[in-house]
């Protein structure tokens, strides 16, 4: 044994040498000595006294060694008291805890126990025995940072009081370990089973990870190597985009449904839609980063596509649209400078009857036939281009139906009476509707003529009105030559017409049922066909909302009559610079007793009004060099003429086209062609 200078003997420690009870105090004490006196050499040797007998352990075999093998392991050693007073701990334990080991030592051993395993810990000390114990458990270090351990506790003494050896191993990389085997494991069946492309990679951005999808999207292994290399990803703004991406998963944060291209060797770039995020820890620390894309390439493309179509349609749409509007500016315009040709003819007829010329009657009735059918013509063409503007403008009141069913028969008696059909009628008495009258005479007559037009000669006609619940029923049927199903669809569409012969002897644009279907619609109500077939006739059926008659009161007028006789010798101007029609207005206004002078243009307008100071003007608007709005306010500002009155001469006749001319000064608004008695009932009303 080892001789000290100051020491006089050789001296023994024990552990049992004293049976006195003591204070955990002076245990301590007593123990700290010891262990001093092991620190310096003072004890040569320990005697430890258990239930086995006396052992004695040197200090230089036993001591040194094991003290190094306790303060150098890996494992926190704490002995512990019965009330869980730390009574030694090695330097392991303390940082372990991150706390000084001076702090340690005497404290409480739940100090460093977290809430989550303190009954686990209890259970773990209560049920020690001398060969051990064992569980895992959390610390809370002094920092409040959690660390996984596994606990061993065994069964110790010191003399009467009993204390408990403590071993803590440090779980906090195996769980890592763990985890990060579980991540992975997960995330390989993840990519593997993925039918987007999936990239895993660790904290290098090296590639660990790649669904066959991802693979193929690259068109390479990708695997070990760095993501930004495998997936050369870019959008305009950020050439660097795969670096970009992959920092920001990689601390922490995430990117989602940003799209980005792909190039590869040649190829058209790809679009993907890519998201990013981190593979985090427990703890919330960064494993490596996931990163997923969809190809959307084919999708972007028809997307494409279907933008460029959609603006092709629109702009197919819009050129579509203004070439109807053209179209029907064009029928508008067509009409308008068809009816002024019109005019003349049909006022020199007019003046061949009045003077009773009985030379070339039969040619003065095929001229006036024919006139009368292009004025037919035009109208048509003049209705559908205001319809399809949405020009038509309704003049509403109660309206008997006998009366407007007695007017356009009336109207179609010419075309009746020369394929000499029968026409049978039945009409219900009292039935009325709120509607525009003129409008309503040509919804019938419209029918009436193509029952006519579309039967042979000798045919049957007849006319049905009724009252149905709340509607009037009106049917137009003939025993003409029918209509094929395959037409009955079509029928009320524009220029539809039924088979042909090849002289077209029916005439018509195709543009009547049309016509009578606005119309209808305008006043609310509905038109419908019927016909079992070719050559087995047709019917057609109107409904209007009917009105109460009793609740009404009508005011039927009948048709003006007017006398072409002369008017007392009224001083009228014409300006119009068709030349035919302003001399056979003036020949024929002449004829009346009239005193007339005419102009072409609205200068020279000006200048005869000026001298001739008329009681009434017929201007034409289309007037070159000056139109008829100017012509007519300067009439009223340079004239000193206040009875002089204004009638505009215009192919023009909506609304808007009246309200224009009377503000432009005019007394009355006359539609080409006009008739020499109209014009002979405004000469008498205005003077």
């Amino acid at each position: 044994m080892k001789n000290k200078p100051h020491t006089p003997a050789k001296r023994k420690a024990t552990t049992a040498s004293r049976r006195r009870p003591r204070g955990l105090a002076a245990r301590l004490q007593e123990a700290e000595e010891t262990l001093e006196a092991i620190r310096s050499g003072d004890v040569d040797a320990l005697v430890i006294q258990g239930p086995a007998g006396d052992q004695v352990f040197t200090l230089k075999g036993a001591d040194h060694r094991y003290r190094q093998l306790v303060e150098t392991m890996n494992e926190g050693a704490l002995m512990i008291t019965a009330d869980g007073t730390i009574v030694y701990a090695n330097a392991r334990f303390a940082r372990l805890v991150r706390a000084p080991h001076e702090r340690v030592l005497g404290s409480t051993f739940d100090t460093y126990v977290a809430s989550t395993s303190l009954k686990m810990v209890d259970a773990l000390l209560r049920d020690r025995v001398e060969g051990g114990t064992k569980t895992e458990a959390e610390l809370i270090a002094a920092d409040g940072a959690i660390v996984p351990v596994y606990l061993s506790a065994m069964a110790s003494w010191d003399n009467d009081h009993q204390l408990t050896c403590v071993i803590a191993t440090d779980l906090s990389e195996q769980k890592r370990t763990r985890e990060m085997l579980a991540a992975e494991r997960l995330t390989a069946e993840i990519v593997d089973q993925a039918a987007e492309g999936i990239v895993v990679c660790d904290l290098n951005g090296i590639v660990v990870r790649a669904s066959q999808p991802a693979q193929r999207v690259t068109g390479k292994n990708p695997l070990l190597r760095p993501f930004v290399e495998a997936f050369p990803l870019q959008t305009i703004d950020d050439p660097r985009a795969s670096r970009t991406l992959l920092d920001l998963a990689l601390s922490g944060a995430t990117a989602k449904g940003r799209e980005v291209g792909l190039l590869r060797d040649e190829d058209e770039p790809l679009v993907l839609l890519v998201s990013a995020g981190p593979v985090l820890g427990s703890q919330g620390e960064p494993l490596g980063c996931v990163i997923s894309f969809v190809d959307v390439t084919q999708a972007k493309r028809a997307a494409e596509e279907r933008q460029r179509l959609l603006v092709s349609a629109t702009q197919a749409r819009v050129e579509a649209e203004a070439a109807n509007r053209a179209k029907d500016e064009f029928l508008a315009m067509l009409g308008h400078e068809l009816r002024n040709p019109l005019a003349p003819i049909l006022t020199a007829l007019e003046l061949m009857k009045k003077r009773s010329d009985q030379g070339c009657l039969r040619e003065r009735d095929v001229i006036e036939r024919q006139v009368k059918h292009v004025v037919m013509l035009v109208n048509d063409l003049l209705d559908v281009s205001r319809i399809a503007q949405g020009k038509v403008e309704l003049h509403r009141k109660p309206v008997k139906i006998a009366d407007v069913i007695a007017k356009a028969i009336e109207a179609c008696s010419p075309i009746l009476e020369e394929r000499r059909h029968e026409l049978e009628v039945e009409i219900e008495p009292g039935l009325v509707i709120d509607g525009d009258e003129a409008r309503l005479c040509q919804v019938i007559s419209n029918l009436l003529t193509n029952a006519a037009k579309y039967t042979d000669r000798n045919g049957q006609i007849h006319v049905e009105a009724m009252r149905v619940g709340d509607e009037v029923v009106i049917i137009v049927g003939d025993s003409g030559m029918g209509i094929a199903p395959d037409l009955l669809p079509t029928l009320f569409e524009r220029f539809v017409q039924g088979t042909r012969t090849i002289d077209r002897s029916e005439g018509g644009l195709g543009l009547g049922l049309s016509i009578v279907q606005s119309l209808v619609a305008l006043h609310g109500g509905t038109v419908s066909v019927r016909s079992e077939g070719i050559g087995r006739g047709s019917e057609f059926e109107v409904r209007f909302p009917a009105l109460d008659a009793a609740a009404l009161e009508l005011s039927v007028r009948g048709p003006v009559e007017v006398e072409l006789v002369p008017a007392g010798g009224r001083k009228v101007l014409i300006v119009d610079d068709n030349t035919d029609a302003a001399e056979m207005l003036a020949e024929a206004l002449a004829a009346m007793g009239h005193e007339t002078r005419v102009a072409f243009d609205g200068p020279s307008g000006l200048d005869a009004a000026a001298g001739f100071v008329p009681d009434i003007a017929f201007l034409d608007i289309g007037l070159p060099a000056m139109d008829g709005y100017e012509l007519a306010r300067k009439m009223r500002s340079e004239l000193a003429a206040p009875s002089l009155r204004l009638v505009a001469l215009t192919g023009y006749g909506q609304d808007s086209d009246r309200q224009r001319s009377a503000e432009a000064g005019f007394d009355s608004h006359m539609v080409k062609p006009i008739d020499i008695s109209a014009v002979a009932s405004t000469i008498k009303r205005l003077t």
